[in-house]
């Protein structure tokens, strides 16, 4: 089953009611999550300009959460594995060029064994870095460079 017949109770095994958070926004990003009366569902994160470090501090992180690589066209970055107090997650962040800028877009989903959840977030990453580049008016660029 493609991401694009996917419902959320699909991606996430949820299928109880669920309520979006408020979303915020600053100048360089925003963030937005989903949940459910126990526990975040899906959230997604982007920050217009990020530094390096931030990108090596995740990295080094997920080295030790079940890594799995990310294809190289949508720039440095992994999918992992971590729990937010016992509740299971799979996140994906990637750090890329949009223009000038270095950019970085996170997306984590409730853990679902029963899906293949790399192929997910690869899929919605790819749909995230389109969609950024629209709202941005910014030619993705790859793998990004600098600091």
């Amino acid at each position: 089953m493609g991401l694009r017949h996917c419902s959320s109770a699909d991606l996430t095994d949820h299928t109880g009611p669920y309520k979006a958070g408020e979303a915020k926004r600053d100048p360089v990003g925003y963030d937005c999550c989903i949940s459910n009366e126990k526990q975040s569902l899906f959230f997604t994160s982007y920050d217009v300009s990020r530094s390096r470090r931030t990108i090596e501090q995740y990295l080094d992180w997920a080295q030790k959460s079940s890594p799995a690589e990310l294809p190289r066209e949508l720039a440095k970055g992994l999918i992992a594995d971590f729990e937010v107090r016992l509740n299971p997650y799979r996140t994906v962040e990637a750090w890329f060029r949009c223009g000038s800028n270095n950019s970085l877009i996170a997306i984590t989903v409730k853990r679902n064994p029963a899906r293949d959840q790399d192929h997910d977030l690869i899929q919605l990453m790819q749909i995230a870095q389109r969609r950024f580049a629209e709202m941005f008016n910014c030619e993705p660029g790859g793998y990004p460079t600098g600091k």
